[in-house]
């Protein structure tokens, strides 16, 4: 018997990490200042101590504000820059280079928010944002051109119904022809 409210126990687990590397960071800091001041030669170890505890700080608010709570059917996989979804209903994949256009959708219905991923083939695949495996959905997007992590943790987050455009494939410039790979 637990004496802990689950939500309160899914609060903490979710925020721990964010704070494990907010208190380092903190701690890190606080002895590079110190023996930068007292003119000691570990300060430099410390100042990389702190500089890693806040890339690791940043990492982990993008993880905890893009947490969602429940299940839903499917699976995500993410394999050599292709995007798997294997639904009970429906289901495909996308490549990471064809993507043209990211969205976050919350139906007007509790359903939880929606990846909507279209392809430049104008193939549209739809990824529940609580599926397993699609937490590592925003790790995957980063590598497309222009990719806010924390706008697309931002549009998790919002519970009002409707469409949240997370990113689109900048127009080549005029004149410059697509490299297509083989």
């Amino acid at each position: 018997m637990s004496f802990v409210r689950p939500e309160a126990a899914a609060l903490v687990r979710r925020w721990a990490e964010p704070a494990a590397a907010a208190v380092l960071l903190l701690a890190a800091g606080r002895e590079a200042v110190i023996a930068f001041g007292a003119g000691r030669g570990f300060g430099w170890i410390a100042l990389a101590a702190a500089l890693l505890a806040a890339l690791w700080l940043r990492v982990a608010l993008v993880r905890a504000l893009s947490a969602q709570g429940g299940e839903a059917p499917g699976v995500v996989e993410i394999r050599e820059r292709e995007i798997r979804f294997f639904g009970p209903y429906a289901g495909g994949s996308v490549d990471l280079d064809a993507l043209v256009r990211i969205e976050v959708v919350v139906p007007a219905r509790g359903v939880g928010a929606l990846w909507r991923l279209a392809a430049s083939d104008g193939h549209v695949l739809v990824v529940p944002a609580v599926a397993q495996g699609a937490e590592k959905l925003i790790d995957a997007f980063s590598a497309l051109p222009g990719f806010s992590d924390l706008a697309a943790a931002g549009a998790l987050r919002r519970e009002a119904p409707g469409s949240r455009l997370v990113w689109e494939r900048p127009a080549a410039p005029a004149g410059v022809a697509a490299i297509s790979r083989s």
